[in-house]
């Protein structure tokens, strides 16, 4: 059996999560409406690519700010939804798996955005998840599409993701893979001029530039 469940996240037509304007930036997008515990921030679909949006479920990673988005499982509900991929029904969504997948996926991917080359380990780690989640691709005989089996294990759910990680990677184009220089969100810059500088431009965009304004006239 299978289904078509976010077939289009595992070709070339990834979804395009932020809004590019002339300038280069993104503009602000809605924030998703998770349930933020004690946290004040918000998460937004900035990245571009489902893989890099699901590496930005951690806000603020490596810093005293950290907040995980996946810290129950409605919210990694709402996000499936939000990227086009709904569990399939009666597949058993498992918040740990969820966890793992993001740690090898970001183990490649974090590095990469910043111009340097992954462990050997994490290459070896993502290549597995990379051969099992292959295996859950079909093409439809009769839409000759990419479709995806109905999902027997909890892992399965997160195959487009993988796989759209390393469509990202295998694409020959990481000059446009970046990272945010404020809060170090990835994204991939799908801008006409390359010119993309933040994650988003209401947030992260708008700090930097308050900042770099202070800095200047406190020095003039």
């Amino acid at each position: 059996m299978t289904t078509a469940v976010a077939g289009r996240m595992a070709t070339n037509n990834a979804i395009i999560t932020g809004q590019p304007e002339l300038d280069g930036n993104v503009s602000a997008m809605d924030a998703l409406d998770f349930a933020p515990g004690n946290y004040r921030g918000t998460y937004k679909l900035i990245g571009g690519r489902p893989s890099l949006d699901f590496i930005n479920t951690v806000s603020w990673p490596g810093t005293e700010r950290a907040h995980d988005w996946l810290d129950s499982v409605e919210n990694l509900k709402q996000w499936l939804r939000a990227v086009g991929m709904p569990a399939a029904r009666g597949s058993r969504v498992d918040l740990q798996v969820a966890v793992d997948v993001r740690a090898a996926l970001a183990a490649v991917l974090r590095p990469l955005a910043h111009g340097e080359q992954p462990a050997p380990g994490a290459m070896r780690s993502l290549n597995e998840y990379i051969s099992g989640a292959g295996s859950t691709r079909v093409i439809d005989p009769a839409t000759l599409t990419w479709t995806w089996k109905t999902p027997e294990q909890p892992l399965d759910l997160f195959a487009p993701v993988i796989l759209d990680a390393a469509e990202l990677i295998a694409a020959g184009k990481l000059d446009r893979f970046r990272h945010c220089p404020s809060c170090d969100w990835l994204f991939e810059d799908q801008t006409r001029n390359a010119g993309r500088r933040w994650c988003d431009m209401g947030d992260c965009g708008s700090r930097d530039k308050s900042r770099r304004y202070y800095r200047r006239t406190r020095q003039e």
